[in-house]
């Protein structure tokens, strides 16, 4: 259906239609210039209107609103649905738990499964990748610093995005980051993070599996430069154990796993 039929079926102007697409109240993809949108999608939208959404009942969760904008590449629409969620009251930290982590994983699962090409997984990535950029200029946090955390991936990680939520998420309970981004080499590595001053922690993002003698390679290289605890995480990383076979002090597949550890390194 057009959005002008979707605005007929429900008895709506045109531009209420476009405003429930681009907030993500209602599913749609583009063919050619225009959004076309499901009948059954309709359908779901008549039972929850989107007017619960605005008395304080989001008619889909957030994060399915999220990823419906991410997956048609729709960086404004994007964009609006997080506005829309901090109107409603949702912190910064809670945007990335509630919101654009479990869109990020659902959309992994759907390309998994084969229902997400390649092509909608790349465009959709860059998508959350500027809406993190713009996210992350919003969550700065005053205060007194518990010291500098350095982070990135390894040589053979190409996974940027959560380096970067990562980073906001610790800059949040108040850590300086210096965020290195991905495909790291060890040296280089080692070299930036042993220059850094009331640095505590170092912190390797290990997305993609098959990644351990990479992984070694570069905790042995910055075992030589400094002195404060290796932290690995990312979903090739299972917790402390397996971080301790690494080289590493401790790690976990999740920021979450791995932020009490380093509030408790600076307590």
């Amino acid at each position: 259906m057009t959005l002008h039929e979707v605005a007929d079926e429900l008895g709506v102007h045109y531009m209420t239609v476009y405003r429930y697409v681009r907030l993500g109240y209602l599913p749609a993809h583009k063919e050619g210039g225009s959004w076309r949108v499901l009948r059954e999608d309709v359908d779901e939208l008549r039972k929850a209107p989107p007017s619960d959404a605005r008395r304080g009942q989001p008619s889909s969760p957030w994060d399915q609103r999220l990823l419906q904008r991410l997956l048609a590449a729709d960086q404004s629409g994007a964009w609006k649905v997080v506005e829309a969620a901090q109107s409603s009251g949702m912190s910064i930290g809670a945007i990335y738990r509630e919101m654009i982590l479990p869109a990020l994983r659902e959309m992994g699962d759907g390309w998994h499964r084969g229902e997400v090409s390649v092509a909608q997984e790349h465009a959709a990535t860059q998508v959350a990748t500027r809406i993190v950029s713009r996210l992350s200029a919003l969550g700065a946090r005053r205060g007194i610093s518990k010291g500098v955390v350095v982070m990135g991936t390894t040589a053979t990680d190409l996974h940027t995005l959560p380096v970067m939520i990562a980073a906001d998420l610790m800059r949040l309970e108040g850590f300086d980051v210096l965020d290195l981004g991905s495909r790291l080499p060890a040296e280089s590595f080692a070299e930036i993070a042993a220059v850094q001053q009331r640095l505590v922690a170092v912190a390797v993002s290990v997305t993609a599996p098959g990644q351990a003698e990479e992984v070694a390679t570069t905790v042995a290289a910055l075992r030589d430069r400094v002195d404060v605890p290796i932290i690995l995480g990312g979903a090739a990383i299972d917790g402390d154990e397996h971080a301790k076979l690494l080289g590493a002090d401790m790690g976990g597949p999740t920021i979450d796993d791995i932020l009490p550890k380093m509030l408790e390194l600076v307590a």
